[in-house]
């Protein structure tokens, strides 16, 4: 920083006191002379004055440091961080930088995944300089306890096999136990088989090591934690699994060897539960669907948990969502023979769209690829609806045919004419 330069005022010189001769001109010049002498200095001065830093007195560095030292400054990112911690009403875990990485997982998905379960919050802080970092977790207090068990299960696969009492009764727990041959098969390539239904179901899944035998076994222990629509959801398609792998392992015919059983499971005033539809086989791969996608379709459109296990069809939900379920694949099953005609006069998950006959085809498009289509975006079932020839609830319009759009309840029944 430097000063501006100031302009020197010069003072007016003294008259001489006695008059000037020609021996006495360079005498009388010396005044002059010596000005400017003293104005060089002044130059020489401002130039170092220039180059060399501002003293402390200077009026500039003087506000340069009142400002630097004005309260409202920010305060140090520690504090901020600090400030921003979650509320006192949870639980702080100190992990080490090894435990830390393996709770984060890649992307954070390993901490989201236990939030989404447990239903609590998750920060974890580095505390720098080495020295790992703090897990705080929030929220109301089952939701913490749950978390903190999920955590503590999640750094117990990093040193070894985790322990779980099978006949453990937990509210948020369902255990299958899977054929050893059948694991690999189960977890996929890299786990990867695991955490697609973890990420389908919102569920968190490991093979844990029986707390009562340390003997060898010909099966492994299989825990489930989540919600009971999320364990369920997963328990069946992990059955199917395996049940594809080594037919028989859970069927015995038409009926499961042990009857599926988890906390909630037959309490009174209880209507979620599970239903059986068994195929013949060669119903089995039409109500399958490429890649499963009539399953799927099915069970979006019912809003019930449904999967294939063998050749029966698991409908599990509460008792409206399993009798649409039944009922969708009842009518899939009579679609496959010919013409489907059902009486909806009394439903509430139907919207009738009446189609001109002409244009049928249009709209369901090459083997119905169209109405395959609109059912995914939309969640629904799909189907021609047009009473047999002569039955009095024809309406005796030739050239119009009902579209019915089945969804998973709430849905308004309409009828428009295109």
């Amino acid at each position: 920083v430097t000063t501006p330069r100031r302009r020197r005022t010069r003072s007016p010189l003294p008259l001489p006191s006695r008059a000037m001769s020609d021996d006495d001109k360079s005498p009388n010049r010396e005044p002059e002379e010596a000005m400017d002498a003293s104005d060089d200095d002044d130059d020489d001065d401002d130039k170092r004055r220039a180059r060399s830093p501002v003293r402390e007195d200077s009026p500039m560095r003087s506000r340069s440091r009142s400002r630097s030292r004005s309260p409202r400054r920010s305060p140090p990112r520690r504090d901020r961080e600090r400030d921003r911690r979650p509320s006192p009403e949870g639980d702080v875990i100190e992990v080490s930088d090894k435990d830390a990485a393996f709770v984060l997982g890649r992307g954070g998905s390993t901490k989201n995944k236990i939030a989404r379960v447990s239903g609590a919050k998750l920060d974890l802080r580095d505390e720098g300089r080495g020295s790992g970092g703090k897990l705080f977790i929030s929220g109301d207090a089952a939701a913490v306890t749950r978390a903190k068990d999920y955590v503590a299960f999640i750094l117990q696969q990093r040193v070894g096999p985790v322990a779980i009492d099978p006949n453990l009764r937990r509210d948020d727990l369902s255990i299958v136990r899977v054929p050893t041959e059948c694991v690999g098969f189960v977890m996929g390539r890299g786990g990867a088989v695991l955490r697609d239904v973890e990420e389908e179901w919102g569920t968190l899944m490991f093979f844990a090591e029986p707390k009562d035998s340390g003997a060898k076994r010909d099966e492994e222990i299989l825990a489930i934690f989540g919600s009971r629509r999320g364990r369920r959801g997963s328990e069946l398609k992990v059955m199917s699994a395996v049940e594809h792998k080594k037919p028989g392992a859970f069927l015995d015919g038409e009926s499961l060897r042990t009857p599926l059983d988890q906390p909630g499971d037959g309490e009174p005033g209880d209507d979620f539960d599970y239903d059986t539809f068994p195929f013949s086989a060669d119903e089995f791969s039409y109500a399958l669907g490429a890649r499963g996608s009539t399953r799927k379709k099915l069970a979006a459109a019912a809003g019930c948990i449904m999967e294939y296990i063998g050749t029966v069809a698991f409908i599990a939900g509460n008792a409206r969502e399993r009798r649409q379920g039944r009922e969708y694949l009842e009518w899939l099953m009579t679609q496959r023979e010919g013409k489907l005609y059902v009486d909806v006069s009394d439903r509430d998950d139907v919207t009738i769209v009446e189609c001109p006959k002409a244009h049928v085809g249009y709209v369901t498009g090459h083997k119905g690829a169209n109405l395959r289509s609109v059912e995914q975006k939309t969640r629904t079932f799909i189907f021609t609806n047009e009473p047999p020839a002569g039955d009095e609830r024809d309406d005796g319009d030739d050239d119009v045919d009902d579209v019915d759009m089945d969804d998973d309840g709430g849905g308004e029944k309409k009828k428009k004419k295109k």
